[in-house]
């Protein structure tokens, strides 16, 4: 689905720009990321340059305070782009504030949210196929069930009666995971559909991989690159329990770091993380290309049309996707964060490198730091 990086030894190395346009003063940021960002916001690319640059400053704030072992229990990005950060006691919430940082008290916190989720799988249990997602939602400090147009009054009760749970009705068609488009650069699943490169990588003895969606590669294909040309082999896949799946790069190609946004241009990795909920992020795929929005949540279990078993620990996000995009790159700044999975399949049409159009939309990726943990992959950097 997405064409992230490239793993081809052919296409070579990519040119990473970072000059500003006319007027505007330099940026670490690439300027396609920026224009389409700033598209999705409505606000000037220097603007946007701005936002990730505040966003990136809190974010390293929050990981050297829980460095030195301040406790803390989930952190969001608020609508005003304040920092908030679930903390236990009074004295780790001055040292928050005098870390610019803004503390919260008195919630939940992500913790106690990951064990209510895990209790509404309890209860939902065989009514699986009544539901289409559930998880936490960390700035509401609930675990949200979204159940399937005319589900059963009981199980809604049953759900509705736990505390902390809130309970809304989803769409007609449910969620649907996104591997079928071609156009552009495509993963060639060979036999099967089509997705998009994801994250290359080594393993622990050397080996060249790639990290992508678990349902891009059941079966374990042979797959191509645009050109029909073969450049490695499905290997392993954790779908439908989670999305996260392996591919082993023939010896001859090479993967590398960097995220083609669909628009000439690429973006350097730096590194990869689960950035906190709210930050900015762009991702690019074969049938949508490059566009933007904010991560909304953590630990979804999403069930997909047609499965009868729910796929756990996905995030969830404000970027617009469709059929094709699976398997490809979500990255904040020049930090990776995952893979495409899957969203609504409601027909919504996002354009093509149109990150505006991304309003109220949403989708679903696997982080890449729980694939890269599970596989024991180290993510191949610029």
């Amino acid at each position: 689905m997405l064409t992230l990086l490239s793993v081809c030894a052919g296409i070579g190395a990519l040119a990473v720009p970072a000059t500003a346009a006319p007027g505007q003063p330099p940026t670490a940021y690439d300027q396609t990321m920026l224009e389409t960002l700033a598209a999705q916001l409505r606000v000037t690319p220097l603007q946007a340059a701005q936002k990730l640059d505040h966003e990136k400053n809190l974010i390293s704030s929050l990981e050297n305070i829980r460095a030195r072992g301040l406790r803390t229990d989930g952190a969001y990005f608020d609508d005003s782009g304040t920092l908030v950060v679930n903390t236990p006691d009074a004295g780790s919430a001055q040292a928050l504030r005098s870390a610019g940082l803004t503390p919260r008290t008195g919630a939940r916190g992500e913790k106690a949210l990951d064990s209510l989720s895990a209790r509404v799988g309890e209860v939902i249990g065989a009514d699986v196929t009544q539901v289409q997602s559930w998880g936490p939602e960390l700035a509401a400090d609930q675990v949200v069930v979204t159940v399937a147009p005319g589900a059963d009054s009981a199980l809604v009760r049953r759900l509705s009666a736990l505390s902390g749970v809130t309970v809304r009705t989803g769409i007609a068609n449910g969620n649907t995971t996104q591997a079928d488009v071609i156009p552009g650069q495509i993963m060639d699943l060979d036999p099967g559909t089509n997705c998009s490169l994801g994250f290359p990588g080594t393993t622990s003895d050397g080996d060249n991989v790639l990290l992508t969606a678990g349902h891009c590669v059941e079966g374990n294909p042979d797959i191509l690159n645009r050109n029909g040309v073969h450049i490695g082999r499905g290997v392993a896949t954790e779908f439908p329990s989670t999305d996260m799946g392996l591919m082993d790069i023939d010896d001859e190609d090479t993967g590398r770091g960097y995220v083609d946004t669909r628009k000439g241009t690429t973006v350097r990795i730096t590194g990869s993380s689960k950035a906190p909920v709210g930050t900015t992020l762009c991702k690019a795929g074969n049938t949508t290309g490059w566009t933007c929005g904010k991560i909304t949540a953590y630990n979804q279990t999403v069930r997909y049309s047609g499965e009868s078993v729910a796929t756990s620990g996905l995030a969830k996000s404000t970027v617009c996707t469709e059929g094709g995009d699976s398997g490809g790159a979500y990255i904040a700044g020049n930090t990776a964060q995952g893979m495409t999975s899957g969203g609504p399949n409601d027909g919504h049409d996002c354009g093509y490198n149109e990150g505006a159009n991304a309003t109220g939309s949403y989708s679903y990726y696997q982080p890449v730091v729980d694939a890269a943990n599970t596989y024991g992959v180290t993510l191949t950097r610029s």
